[in-house]
């Protein structure tokens, strides 16, 4: 710690995903059109995700934003039903897939759906969910799938913070008609960017069959590949404060981003990432053993944590882990790193509120805004493994 007080770029890391050297090189071999990378990462999701069918995209936020233009054109209704509580992404998305959005309310202590709002959202007319998994804490799979199957609505699995958790033994994105993957700079397993559309039911490929030719055609990768290699350097907590200190770069702020045509995943990022994915796995593995124990004992009596109640059934992957500060004047907050979560409920937004079906009541998921904070979980964490420092 002395060293890190002397040293003036020193800053933790929120979140982190793991770049290899090797997979510079293997992201700039895929930009120049060596091998399959596209084909080979397609297969090795169909394996471990057991999926039907999956399209590569360019991002996360695309392959949510194709899920639900498919998922309207499957059920008929334009309404998705969405959480009051979540990456302003999730947003952006089903505005450019020119949905009316249903929101549900999000219980703090869980993250996961109130379910009696998720069904007044379906009685509205909601016949699209998507249920996310923040910070890789799983929602209750089971209870979203019989609500789904209820309504004959198609369930979307937002499980783009989702990497390394799991519900009943299969990974978080398997679950879902639809499962949502992003690869981007800091979902736990990167590639410089990218995302999936898995299909993991009849209903998911039904769904995924009518958005053929609906993306346009991918890029190389190479400027992904470039934003990669400034992540391999200045991510590490000994530089960190580097780039986080440049405005322009905006380096962990929450903002609204308008949408974007959505294109396919582009071979760099691809190939980038099928090289990272063993490095992601390993350092998956910490954040659920060692890191997040050390999380637990350091967090302090002025935070309460996040108890997902799901029994045995999740395994949370905690991209970063998420506590409640319940006294933000104690002394003992103002020693930890962490960092503050989204600021405002999605309804908030104009470009939703615009689009709402039923009226904002007075949301639980509001104390979110207020005391969701996020304690860094990964293996470079100073209160991790030190021989990573």
């Amino acid at each position: 710690m002395k060293g890190a007080r002397l040293n003036p770029f020193w800053r933790q890391l929120p979140v982190y995903s793991p770049v290899t050297f090797g997979s510079l090189w293997a992201g700039l071999a895929g930009a120049l059109g060596r091998g399959d990378p596209l084909g080979r990462l397609r297969t090795l999701l169909l394996d471990e995700y057991d999926s039907a069918d999956v399209l590569l995209v360019d991002s996360g936020t695309s392959a949510l934003r194709l899920a639900i233009e498919g998922s309207i054109a499957e059920t008929g209704s334009e309404i998705v039903a969405l959480p009051a509580y979540c990456c302003f992404d999730v947003a952006t998305a089903a505005v450019g897939a020119d949905a009316r959005i249903a929101i549900y309310d999000v219980l703090p202590e869980t993250l996961g759906p109130d379910f009696d709002s998720l069904r007044a959202a379906l009685e509205a007319g909601a016949r699209t969910i998507a249920v996310v998994h923040l910070y890789g804490i799983p929602v209750d799979l089971d209870r979203s799938r019989e609500l789904a199957a209820e309504f004959s609505a198609v369930l979307i699995e937002d499980a783009a913070q989702g990497a390394g958790g799991s519900w009943c033994g299969r990974q978080l994105g398997a679950w879902g008609d639809l499962g949502i993957l992003s690869f981007g700079r800091g979902k736990g397993r990167t590639g410089g960017g990218g995302g999936a559309l898995l299909a993991n039911s009849e209903r998911g490929l039904m769904v995924l069959s009518k958005l053929n030719g609906t993306s346009a055609a991918a890029s190389r990768g190479t400027l992904n590949i470039a934003k990669l290699a400034a992540q391999w350097a200045f991510g590490r907590p000994t530089l960190y404060g580097l780039p986080a200190s440049l405005p322009f770069l905006g380096l962990g702020e929450t903002k609204y981003k308008a949408p974007w045509p959505p294109a396919g995943m582009a071979p760099g990022p691809a190939a980038a990432t099928l090289s990272n994915w063993e490095p992601s796995k390993e350092e998956e593995s910490v954040r659920r053993c060692c890191v997040v124990n050390s999380a637990l004992a350091s967090v302090g009596r002025a935070v309460e944590t996040i108890s997902f109640q799901c029994d045995q059934r999740g395994v949370a992957g905690y991209l970063r882990f998420p506590v409640l500060v319940t006294d933000r004047s104690n002394d003992e907050t103002g020693r930890l790193p962490l960092t503050p979560s989204y600021p405002l409920l999605i309804s908030e937004l104009p470009c939703v509120s615009r689009r709402m079906v039923g009226k904002a009541h007075g949301w639980r998921a509001a104390e979110l805004c207020e005391k969701l904070f996020t304690f860094p979980s990964h293996s470079l964490s100073v209160r991790g493994s030190a021989s990573h420092e």
